[in-house]
């Protein structure tokens, strides 16, 4: 179930944990397993608290970098982690201000968190003045149990989702699947499109991404999925130089006879296989039709050898 501050309290007795949870990578899902594994044991709920947008976005934008997936996504991949309940807040400069011991009350009065369970570097409340001791040292007063995370590593170096974020805006979804143990997906809504590609011959299901994905511009390989029914595509994610230029797109063109009609505000599943190619600005219509043909060709060989 998913939950905002105005859902709380929780009433059921819980076991938490905090986090951006960006990507729901590999190392997210160790400390949603032992999330799991103590609620199992303890009889409690599971809670996830992530924020939107990411706390860094509003904080420090200077080092904010970009985001793996987008909100929808995100909560996607939690339900099937089997989370009971997925507290999204809105991260906002009430929130930022809450002090230390004030968050670790919000966790006991609103959550009803019992098993508090973090990675060894968590840090919590304005500034990030709160640390592991600090929550540690309250546990007797506040009545949880702080249980922490070590680094989640894979040959030989932590799990990171700076890595993924990384490995994502070079285009290298191999090495992103990797950690995230994975394909890279996105699930968004089907806005109306301006037939741009229905003119063109290669009509496309649009989406409007976020504006701060890490997703490298340009043109991929994948599947596009909608009611547990997938198919091969091209996906194109970009400006569309040579017909637009301005706006960020996100198009998937179907290229095998159609089995899904995803219709207006529906959500649909794009799945990300393998980088084509970048964004280019073609000299004529011609020219990036021949072009869209070969993207086809290419993204079929791929496909078919999956």
């Amino acid at each position: 179930m998913i939950l905002r501050l105005t859902d709380l309290p929780v009433k059921e007795k819980t076991v938490c944990t905090i986090g951006n949870f960006d990507g729901v990578h590999k190392g997210h899902k160790e400390i949603l397993d032992k999330l799991k594994k103590i609620a199992l044991e303890k009889n409690l709920k599971t809670v996830v608290i992530t924020f939107y947008p990411h706390p860094r976005k509003i904080l420090n934008p200077q080092q904010y970098k970009c985001s793996i997936v987008n909100l929808e996504t995100k909560v996607q991949l939690l339900k099937e982690a089997k989370i009971d309940y997925i507290l999204v807040v809105d991260f906002d400069k009430n929130f930022y201000e809450k002090q230390p011991e004030d968050f670790l009350n919000f966790l006991k009065e609103k959550i009803n968190c019992k098993y508090l369970v973090v990675g060894k570097d968590w840090r919590f409340g304005y500034k990030r003045s709160g640390d592991i001791n600090l929550a540690k040292s309250l546990e007797e007063k506040l009545d949880y149990k702080v249980v922490i995370i070590e680094d989640i590593t894979q040959e030989n170096k932590r799990i990171s989702s700076s890595d993924i974020r990384d490995f994502l805006k070079n285009g290298n979804l191999e090495r992103a699947a990797q950690l995230l143990g994975r394909d890279y997906y996105l699930i968004d809504k089907v806005v109306e499109g301006d037939k741009k590609g229905r003119e063109l011959g290669f009509p496309t299901i649009n989406l409007k991404p976020e504006d701060d994905l890490c997703l490298k511009k340009g043109v991929y390989a994948g599947f596009i999925c909608y009611e547990n029914v997938c198919q091969k595509a091209v996906i194109n994610y970009g400006n569309r130089p040579t017909v637009d230029g301005t706006k960020t797109f996100m198009e998937a063109h179907i290229i095998e006879d159609l089995k899904i009609h995803p219709k207006t505000n529906d959500y649909v599943k794009l799945i990300f296989k393998t980088y084509l190619r970048e964004e280019k600005k073609f000299n004529s219509i011609d020219e990036l039709k021949n072009q869209i043909k070969l993207d086809i060709q290419k993204a079929l060989e791929v496909l078919n050898e999956i």
